[in-house]
């Protein structure tokens, strides 16, 4: 199997450039957006394995950028990070099929421990009807 691509849609340049680090120490390619219209673009354009997206970017929400990217791609797991974590956020985020929710500073292990549960479960047989 190829090295996963996981893609980072975080307007926070030190956010994106830690999380980078991370993911690509721990053996995964990455790549940026720092705009929700960038990545809804490379999203379409690249496939990635995985997305790690903000909740809070300046062109929208990252509730309505995941709605958008179900719709196309129904499977792709999305983790949601966000540095307002509540209760209602993250229950919104499962309602809306995020594989995960994550409330900045994350540490490294968290992130790394949420994106390899998140890609087993996108390559697990699909027993369910969504």
């Amino acid at each position: 199997m190829a090295t996963p691509l996981i893609l980072i849609v975080d307007d926070d340049k030190l956010t994106r450039w830690s999380v980078s680090r991370v993911l690509s120490r721990a053996g995964y390619r990455v790549q940026e957006a720092a705009t929700a219209a960038e990545g809804l673009v490379a999203v379409g354009r690249d496939r990635p394995d995985a997305v790690l997206l903000d909740i809070v970017l300046p062109d929208g929400d990252g509730f309505s950028v995941l709605r958008a990217i179900y719709e196309r791609h129904p499977r792709l797991p999305v983790i949601l990070i966000t540095a307002h974590g509540s209760e209602e956020t993250a229950r919104t985020a499962r309602d809306l099929g995020a594989r995960g929710h994550l409330t900045k500073p994350c540490n490294p292990a968290e992130i790394c421990a949420a994106l390899a549960r998140a890609l087993d479960q996108s390559t697990a047989p699909d027993n369910s009807s969504r």
